[in-house]
């Protein structure tokens, strides 16, 4: 795996475990405590951000095997991934695209837990066998950002699991 990329992954890696054990750990009735109504208890959280890497990973492994080539990536996109890091480090809350809106009512946090590492053994074997020479290409299409390239996306997955630390906090100070 590319240096760049194997310190991305270890930044991820160090965050799931974080916040894997920080749910895990916590007693049961703090685990699905929700502040109000439509509001996600910590599991809830938990669970999107396993179902939000899910779905990267998913989107990534089909655009690699899809055999297109991948664009070079643009100015524009460089700018809105820029925007997109600066939103997502802003304390303010975000309405979640609808592909990872919904969360269920009652989140085993045992399975999310063991989803997200599976989720994350796909995600490392991809970056293993990512070229080097594909890094400036667009890879990944986020719905508000528009085409990243595989570090953008990375920083995007680490930027928003750290966007929902302040609401963690709340929900397990």
């Amino acid at each position: 795996m590319n240096a760049p990329l194997a310190s991305s992954f270890d930044r991820l890696e160090q965050q799931r475990t974080y916040f894997s054990a920080w749910v895990a750990n916590a007693p049961a009735a703090a685990q699905y405590r929700q502040p109000g109504s439509n509001q996600w208890s910590a599991a809830q959280v938990l669970f999107h951000l396993a179902l939000v890497d899910q779905q990267v990973v998913t989107a990534l492994e089909k655009r690699i095997a899809s055999g297109k080539p991948l664009r070079p990536l643009r100015f524009k996109a460089k700018v809105r991934a820029f925007l997109l890091k600066w939103a997502l480090r802003l304390p303010i809350k975000f309405k979640a695209p609808p592909a990872v809106r919904e969360v269920p009512d009652t989140v085993n946090v045992s399975e999310v837990v063991q989803e997200w590492q599976t989720t994350r053994s796909r995600l490392q074997a991809l970056l293993e066998a990512y070229p080097a020479q594909e890094l400036d290409k667009e890879a990944f299409f986020h719905p508000r950002a528009g085409m990243l390239s595989l570090p953008q996306t990375l920083q995007f997955l680490e930027d928003h699991t750290e966007h929902h630390r302040r609401q963690m906090q709340r929900l397990l100070p």
